[in-house]
């Protein structure tokens, strides 16, 4: 196997000035609004020169896309072993679903910023609005949740339903629920929230009701370990 490079001094200190940039954005766009934030403002926040700024993005537009892609990218690194793992379906699928709360605790300023750049209902904000990156991610981890839902259904774990219709709509429900805690910063109900997600999921999709009980459990017992 061969041994990654290190990063050179130059390497790291471009990498650095980067996510000054970044977060300096962020603050601002938190405070002000995306639309209302300028590049210009964006260097003197992040204290440094306008030029500078665009030697890193071309446009605010691509700074937005950049995060956002970054973001997709966090999701995939933690969804996407939870969905290979060697682990029952139950057990995926729960694991999946609890996945929610983490991905919205690492990543909530990026995704209030989402909301923002979108402006306009809850509902109109669709996976038409991600970036190239995110929505491929999205097309990925559907289609790892539509296998291994066609896997639980062919061991009897699950009722015939067809992946292609379950799939989006727990994508959508679990979406539907994350944004809105991001939209309302004095919602934290957001655990209890998936939990009632879960639980509604799996009693309308297990063949045995026993089993809602054993899956989410070993899907705790997993993250606390």
């Amino acid at each position: 196997m061969a041994e990654k490079t290190k990063p050179s001094r130059r390497q790291r200190e471009r990498q650095r000035h980067r996510s000054e940039i970044v977060d300096a954005a962020m603050r601002l766009f938190a405070e002000k609004g995306f639309h209302n934030v300028s590049m210009q403002e964006i260097a003197v926040e992040a204290e440094f020169a306008t030029g500078t700024i665009y030697n890193f993005f071309d446009s605010k537009e691509t700074l937005y896309r950049e995060i956002m892609d970054e973001v997709a990218d966090n999701v995939l690194s933690l969804v996407k072993p939870i969905l290979e793992g060697e682990t029952d379906e139950r057990e995926k699928i729960a694991g999946f679903i609890r996945a929610s709360i983490r991905i919205f605790q690492e990543n909530s300023a990026a995704i209030r910023l989402f909301l923002r750049a979108n402006q306009g209902p809850l509902a109109h904000v669709s996976t038409a609005h991600f970036s190239g990156t995110a929505a491929k991610v999205h097309d990925i981890l559907q289609a790892m949740l539509k296998q291994v839902f066609a896997a639980g259904v062919r061991k009897g774990l699950f009722r015939p339903i067809d992946p292609c219709v379950v799939a989006p709509a727990l994508d959508a429900a679990l979406r539907a629920i994350v944004f809105s805690a991001a939209e309302d910063v004095q919602d934290s109900a957001l655990e209890e929230k998936v939990a009632g997600i879960e639980e509604l999921f799996f009693r309308g999709i297990l063949h045995d009701a026993w089993n809602l009980a054993a899956c989410v459990k070993a899907a705790s017992d997993r993250e606390e370990s």
